[in-house]
């Protein structure tokens, strides 16, 4: 008995050292050298179940002739777990998006704790985001947006401010062929200003949020809100306004098993397929309840807005805006909630724009407005998109009359 009960000491010792550098690995190397950790992983829990298996032969004499079986099993069985996985992982069946895009894992959940309110960018900091097709760098203000530092005053210009997602911000493209500014050059003749409050990851609630505490005081005559399909599961996680906690954080954060999940492509695909989390580790995502939940949200973000603006006399514009994900064979899919939501702005009087309208006119030559594997727009795709919302801006003649 003495001896079982050293072997399993020995061997949960081990367990416990490789599953600690394994943890250790990921987290103090921000996601790199995954392969390695996978490998301390698999043998820690192979240690760890030898040594439960040690103290059972310890504590019950009848398994002990048992023992070359139970311990064959066993690493037998976490031989074929390396293996699966290792299928997995070359076939790449379980890559999340900044994999695909960029060859390494981001931890998404882990930015979904913020210590504030506002979903913005470290101020004053200079980003750089290299990935395998461009290299995006831009400089942040104060506020935590990137966009040059803000005055209140605006003299006679008048003002529009767009706020949204990456897809606003500009990701994959430099400060100057962001769709916002690309717009502000076609007023040549006109004095336009515009502000890019576009933050990667955001989404309408923290936008709200951004716009009512941070952005308002810069008076815009007109705030442009882009939406589009990530929204919708963005929020299926991040919940509604709810997410705002009176200590001044807002979100949750990562779960504890992450380290695993980011190892591992054979638990991902468990947790994907039994226990149904995506990649961002958002349980039930792509269920139909949680996502016409999502909708609603989105529909309460814009009611806000409309309240908010109207009170400020500020003119409004809803732009839904096509992912490449929302096209199969060349042939537009309206994302979930699309619909509903063009149907809540009718009735609710919300000027809007759905820009696949346009876009779906590209027919199998979509493809060639957007990053192949990032699938952000690339500078044709920014480029149309804010010649689409430059001429609707044109066509309600906000600048002709903007205080009508």
């Amino acid at each position: 008995m003495r001896q079982f009960l050293i072997t399993a000491g020995i061997k949960l010792l081990l367990a416990t050292l490789l599953l600690l550098g394994s943890y250790f690995i990921i987290y103090y190397s921000y996601f790199y050298y995954l392969f390695i950790a996978n490998i301390l992983l698999i043998l820690g829990l192979a240690f760890l179940t030898e040594a439960l298996a040690f103290l059972l032969f310890a504590l019950i004499k009848s398994l002990r002739n048992r023992k070359k079986g139970v311990i064959l099993t066993s690493r037998s069985t976490f031989i074929v777990i390396f293996i699966a996985d290792l299928v997995i992982r070359l076939t790449g069946a379980m890559q999340t998006y900044p994999e695909q895009a960029d060859g390494r894992y981001v931890s998404q959940a882990s930015f979904e704790k913020l210590d504030s309110w506002y979903w913005v960018h470290t101020p004053n900091m200079f980003i750089s985001n290299k990935k395998k097709e461009f290299n995006f760098e831009r400089k942040v203000n104060s506020i935590g947006i990137s966009e040059q530092e803000l005055k209140k005053d605006k003299g006679s210009k008048f003002r529009i401010l767009a706020i949204g997602d990456s897809f606003t911000e500009g990701v994959g493209m430099s400060y100057e062929d962001s769709w916002v500014k690309q717009m502000e050059t076609r007023w040549k003749s006109d004095n336009v200003q515009t502000i890019n409050a576009g933050v990667g990851g955001s989404d309408p609630v923290y936008e709200f949020v951004l716009y009512r505490d941070k952005l308002t005081e810069f008076k815009p005559d007109l705030v442009v809100l882009t939406i589009n399909s990530t929204d919708i599961t963005d929020i299926v996680g991040r919940g509604g306004f709810d997410r705002f906690h009176e200590d001044g954080t807002a979100g949750v954060g990562a779960p504890s098993w992450e380290w695993m999940y980011a190892a591992n492509h054979l638990f991902r695909m468990v947790m994907t397929n039994v226990f149904r989390y995506n990649s961002s580790l958002v349980k039930d995502s792509y269920t139909e309840e949680n996502k016409r939940k999502s909708q609603e949200i989105i529909e309460e973000a814009i009611g806000k807005f409309k309240l908010l603006t109207d009170q400020e006399a500020t003119r409004f514009l809803v732009v839904l805006q096509p992912s490449l994900q929302d096209f199969q064979d060349g042939k537009h899919i309206p994302f979930f909630g699309q619909t509903d939501l063009t149907k809540y702005m009718k009735e609710n009087g919300v000027n809007y724009l759905d820009t696949s309208e346009v876009f779906k006119t590209k027919g199998n030559s979509i493809s060639e407005y957007y990053y192949p594997l990032d699938t952000h727009f690339n500078k044709k795709g920014y480029a149309l998109f804010g010649e689409t919302v430059y001429e609707k801006i044109e066509e309600l003649g906000y600048l002709d009359s903007p205080d009508s």
